[in-house]
């Protein structure tokens, strides 16, 4: 039965009459203490931005005094951060279109081809998420330096992509399962190949996975400073939290300047999450149900 928009404002008027029950309540103080510990280190680090290096050593719990853009404008004028950010936009960008040129065809013809060889490829992808990158970082290393792609930002891309695969396609093949063979067939009927049946078909059905498949990935590929670290030599700009890390010194850190590079570094996260809400969760409760 459903529920008119009258009636459940009358439910939420009698709700609010009668008061919140125990668990309500707890369950409202619960998530009030998680926001505070969750917003805390950024309200933290956005007032900082504010603030100077001699204002933040002697008081680092003190409020800023004005609200001046300088440390916004040293930031790109004193260090690499404006190629750190486009560095990191080439990363997530380039990789993030590899991996919807490729993921999606790969999971699509292990679910649809079958057969015992697609099930042995499928549980290769699978395993491929047991193994973390500190495994296999000094085989990479290696490998990248000896075909002349360690410093580049090539070797973050294909690393990136050899660690993503696999998370692919465990999502697209649980949404594959859930389209009907005989949308296919008939297309098929009708003239169309397996390639073009897949990109006009099939395809446009897995937008949820889609969108939320690219919005984990954006999110991680923005946010990663390990294996930049590790794929990028000194002489690179790096990325975003790469820049950032280079900025805390043994003796003296540029505390304005970091504080100032991590708020900036936030901002894209948060956009693309707040754009995309609706279409991430759901994507992964539709994942959820036909996983």
């Amino acid at each position: 039965m459903s529920v008119t928009p009258a009636t459940g404002r009358q439910r939420r008027r009698e709700k609010e009459r009668d008061g919140y029950s125990l668990g309500e309540v707890t369950a409202m103080v619960v998530l009030t203490v998680l926001v505070v510990v969750v917003a805390f280190p950024v309200l933290y680090a956005l007032l900082n931005s504010f603030r100077t290096y001699a204002d933040i050593t002697r008081d680092p719990m003190g409020l800023p005094t004005s609200f001046s853009l300088d440390n916004y404008l040293r930031l790109f004028q004193d260090t690499d951060y404006g190629q750190a950010v486009l560095n990191t936009l080439i990363i997530t960008v380039v990789t993030i279109a590899l991996l919807l040129a490729v993921v999606p065809m790969a999971a699509y013809g292990i679910e649809r081809i079958g057969g015992r060889l697609s099930r042995v490829i499928y549980l290769f992808f699978i395993a491929g998420l047991m193994i973390p990158f500190q495994v296999r970082m000094i085989p990479l290393v290696t490998g990248m330096n000896e075909v002349g792609l360690y410093g580049t930002l090539t070797s973050v891309i294909l690393v990136h992509l050899g660690g993503s695969v696999s998370f692919g396609i465990l999502l697209y093949c649980s949404f594959i399962k859930g389209v009907p063979i005989e949308v296919e067939q008939a297309a098929h009927v009708d003239g169309a190949g397996r390639l073009r049946t897949f990109w006009s078909i099939v395809f446009p059905m897995l937008l949820p996975a889609t969108s939320a498949f690219v919005i984990i990935q954006a999110l991680s590929l923005w946010n990663d400073f390990f294996i930049p670290l590790v794929m990028l030599d000194s002489s690179s700009a790096g990325t975003i939290n790469v820049a950032i890390n280079r900025m805390v010194g043994l003796l003296t850190s540029r505390w304005e300047l970091i504080y100032t590079g991590a708020i900036l570094a936030v901002i894209p996260s948060v956009l693309i999450f707040m754009a995309f809400q609706r279409y991430f969760i759901k994507g992964m409760s539709i994942g959820a149900v036909k996983g």
